[in-house]
């Protein structure tokens, strides 16, 4: 059975099929509402139920006290138990990129450690274009997908780059590791996806990225450069030790394009010899900006890094609530 969404302000309605979760179900029918990680960890999709029911299908660990409203609920945890009014004040409606299923070629797989970068060439029947901070899913099979955020598009070359990190027994990522995929293979992905975007208001920018989560902090340095952005950029990417900075070159060409962005490496088990900074991305960006009333906080990557870090920054330095942008890079095998 399938029920009716509709979702105010924007007026847009579409059709859930029991069982399925509201945000899927809006995914499937082209509709990007607000979400990030679908696995009720980040709390991007959070929505207000003004009307019907709707029934519990996933635990929503992102919901806290401070969600006083007994309404608010997370559209990737919630399926229709009847026809539905939702109220999301953020969301305008449709997303601009159309969202589409595409062929690639593998280009080039570069190794480096517990990480492959993935350059996908783009078939030239349909054009392709995305918001710095979106993903893809690669479709490896009718009811198996594996999401990847954007870490750059070359418009001319049709080239994609994703950031893929191995996980023993992973569906695509052994398959990366163990030679199965090669240079020349054929991929297909659905996207682009999600809704961690820059936000439009001219203010100072804090970054923080963990493993893998540097892909559209990346695509997002890119955008700033081609905005010309003025303003101040630190960046703080997470990692257990040195060898595991793979992209420290890519941030030093994307922050010297820019006029006053510089970034830092944040080791969790650094080796004696290591100079930079010890210890976890949120405390050594509190330690470095004390005060954030006046900042934009951009976050990717694990779950436990962005809960902490929103807590710390909102708690302790003064950071708004509405100045937290985050994606969550839940662990799939």
């Amino acid at each position: 059975m399938s029920y009716q969404i509709t979702v105010l302000p924007a007026g847009e309605t579409f059709q859930a099929p029991e069982g399925t979760s509201l945000l899927q179900a809006a995914i499937d029918q082209g509709i990007m509402l607000p979400h990030a990680c679908k696995s009720g960890c980040c709390g991007a999709c959070k929505a207000q139920l003004v009307k019907g029911q709707t029934t519990e299908i996933n635990p929503q660990s992102a919901l806290n006290s401070n969600d006083t409203n007994q309404q608010d609920i997370l559209l990737c945890c919630q399926s229709a138990k009847t026809d539905l009014t939702l109220y999301l004040p953020n969301y305008n409606g449709h997303s601009a990129q159309p969202v589409q299923t595409l062929t690639a070629r593998i280009e080039d797989i570069r190794y480096c450690g517990h990480t492959a970068i993935l350059s996908l060439k783009l078939a030239q029947r349909k054009p392709f274009h995305f918001t710095a901070g979106q993903y893809i899913d690669i479709v490896l099979s009718e009811n198996q997908r594996r999401s990847y955020s954007i870490a750059g598009f070359d418009t001319n070359r049709r080239q994609l780059i994703i950031h893929v990190r191995r996980h023993h027994g992973g569906v695509f990522s052994e398959q990366l590791f163990d030679g199965r995929l090669r240079p020349k293979d054929i991929l297909h992905f659905h996207g682009p996806l999600g809704n961690f975007q820059l936000n439009s208001q001219q203010k100072p920018l804090i970054m923080l990225a963990s493993g893998t989560g540097i892909a559209p902090i990346e695509a997002m340095l890119e955008t700033l450069k081609q905005q010309q952005f003025q303003l101040p950029v630190s960046i703080y990417w997470g990692m257990a030790a040195e060898e595991n900075l793979y992209d420290a070159a890519v941030l030093d060409k994307l922050c010297s394009g820019l006029a006053q962005a510089q970034w830092s490496a944040v080791l969790s088990h650094p080796s004696a010899s290591w100079k930079g900074a010890r210890g976890y991305v949120q405390h050594a960006a509190l330690a470095a900006h004390p005060d954030m009333n006046k900042y934009e906080v951009y976050a990717c990557g694990h779950p436990q890094m962005i809960h902490q870090a929103k807590n710390l920054f909102t708690n302790q330095a003064g950071l708004p609530e509405d100045a937290f942008f985050a994606d969550n890079f839940t662990p799939a095998v």
